[in-house]
């Protein structure tokens, strides 16, 4: 964030993994959940949220065995012109946080991408403050024989979610120093209707340790003692379109493995569930981040009001003795002025009166100025610091209710990097 009041995520999957409907089960859940907190949104209305609503409409109108599929996010002629899904949220009017969703094309991120591809997803992983990257549940749980023992892999992860490939870009990404902020990484399996549901009530706990194996390597990694302190990594499972199971598997035609679901029962409606959980973490980040940097900047402003009140005490003192001389020498030459002219002529010239009398006003005048310029100056900085504990006060009160629903059991868990995904307290 660096003080920008804008958080930047981006959705990092392989192709037809989910990263748009991901976002719509998001967006499905934006105005109930921000709702409830007495959020206000503010949504830009461009190329990135048309995909959402066209993703969210043909889900909700997809048949009961699910032939239907989203049509990929396809790659574009300039990548550097996607300018992201951008919504706003504030309370009472004022808009505290900008969020920007950029949702690139699974192309990117295969070792195939053009070079220009590559040095988008490059920049945008070093430039972004949290990572989403949605899991296809059925390819990590399921295998050709059936439902994933307790230390298996599915049988199409590696083909399907490329964990290698995405760990090897975050890898890139994080190296080298390159990570001065903190960060946030969402692992979010999607379609996982059929493990969060599972009658035994175990599925959601085999998906969160499937999840916690089949990314071991990226789990590791930032475990290092350079990220162990910035990243910050949650598991957030989302079923996208809610009331569905996974009913069999599928080579076509070129031989590329598809799964095929079904609605149960074969009338319900897209419901999804648990589309702000990404959404709450995020933000949960983000109000630690923002707190923390704000606390920073209190701090810096306390010390600023600080030395200008030791500086106004300063000059405060040398203005009551610029005075105290001024009215000496002013008092001296109105006794001088009374003297008959011809006397006080003789005596200015051995005694000059005026010289000291003007220089004593111009040094009394100046003084005083710079004294008042310094009054603006803590003025100011009161203001500031008011201005700062206010927003900061609206900011947490504004999102701490949504913060609260955050899930972390049954499947959801905080892996790493608690200090930044506490409920915030007041700061008074």
């Amino acid at each position: 964030m660096n003080g920008s009041n804008e958080l930047k995520i981006i959705m990092v999957a392989p192709r037809e993994i989910g990263k748009t409907s991901l976002l719509a089960a998001m967006h499905e859940e934006f105005h109930k959940t921000f709702e409830q907190a007495n959020i206000q949104t503010w949504t830009d209305d461009n190329l990135s949220l048309r995909a959402i609503e066209e993703c969210k409409k043909t889900l909700k109108n997809i048949d009961c065995r699910l032939k239907k599929f989203v049509l990929p996010t396809q790659p574009k002629e300039n990548p550097w012109s996607d300018k992201g899904f951008i919504f706003e949220i504030g309370s009472n009017g004022q808009k505290f946080m900008k969020l920007n969703f950029t949702d690139p094309s699974g192309e990117y991120f295969n070792s195939t991408a053009t070079q220009n591809q590559k040095e988008y997803v490059k920049h945008q992983l070093n430039d972004c403050d949290a990572i989403v990257i949605p899991i296809d549940a059925t390819a990590l749980m399921q295998t050709k024989l059936g439902k994933a023992k307790d230390q298996e892999i599915g049988t199409w992860h590696e083909e399907k979610n490329n964990p290698q490939r995405i760990t090897q870009l975050i890898k890139d990404a994080f190296s080298n120093n390159q990570v001065t902020s903190p960060r946030l990484i969402i692992l979010a399996p999607v379609k996982s209707e059929s493990y969060m549901n599972a009658r035994n009530g175990q599925g959601a706990n085999e998906l969160l340790n499937h999840v916690k194996m089949g990314y071991s390597e990226l789990l590791d990694f930032c475990k290092s003692d350079y990220l162990l302190n910035k990243v910050s990594i949650v598991i957030t499972p989302v079923q996208t379109i809610g009331n569905v199971a996974f009913a069999y598997h599928k080579e076509d035609e070129s031989g590329v493995t598809k799964f095929y679901y079904y609605k149960t029962p074969i009338t319900a409606v897209y419901s999804p569930k648990d589309g702000d959980q990404p959404l709450r973490y995020i933000l949960l980040f983000l109000i630690n981040v923002y707190l923390e940097e704000k606390k920073i900047l209190l701090q810096q402003e306390q010390a600023k009001l600080d030395a200008l009140k030791d500086k106004l005490q300063e000059k405060s003192e040398q203005l009551e003795q610029a005075k105290r001389e001024f009215e000496i020498k002013k008092r001296k030459l109105e006794e001088r002025n009374k003297t008959w002219w011809g006397f006080r002529h003789i005596a200015n010239f051995f005694d000059d009166r005026e010289t000291p009398f003007y220089n004593a006003k111009g040094e009394f005048e100046s003084t005083k100025k710079v004294e008042q310029e310094i009054k603006k100056d803590v003025d100011y900085s009161q203001l500031q610091i008011k201005a700062t504990e206010e927003q900061i006060k609206a900011f947490n009160n504004a999102l701490f209710k949504f913060s609260v629903g955050c899930k972390n059991s049954d499947g959801f868990a905080v892996i790493q990097g608690h200090k930044y995904l506490e409920i915030p307290m007041s700061l008074f």
